[in-house]
């Protein structure tokens, strides 16, 4: 969900390496999600600033997914992050 330059770039370049290998093999949030090979590779180390899933329905799930990980792992994030969550976080209708 978060890639992990983006988590670098965010603030886990402060991290011990076991919060990073914690981070990488976080099973309990919603962290990893099994991709197409063409989706991953679109997506590559981009944030929802750059990248946006092309199934419009997912964006809803995307955006709260997206920012419960940046939040519970304290990550930072960017106006530009935030202008592009808000948008897909408009999406959901729940």
């Amino acid at each position: 969900m978060v890639p992990l330059a983006e988590a670098w770039r965010s603030g886990a370049d402060t991290w011990t390496a076991d919060q990073r290998k914690a981070f990488g093999n976080d099973l309990q949030d919603p962290q990893l999600l099994i991709a197409s090979e063409s989706s991953n590779s679109s997506k590559s180390d981009s944030g929802p600033a750059d990248w946006k899933p092309t199934d419009h329905a997912f964006w809803c799930t995307y955006a709260k997914d997206y920012t419960h990980i940046k939040s519970i792992w304290k990550l930072t994030t960017t106006g530009q992050e935030k202008t592009a969550l808000s948008s897909m976080l408009d999406t959901c209708t729940t």
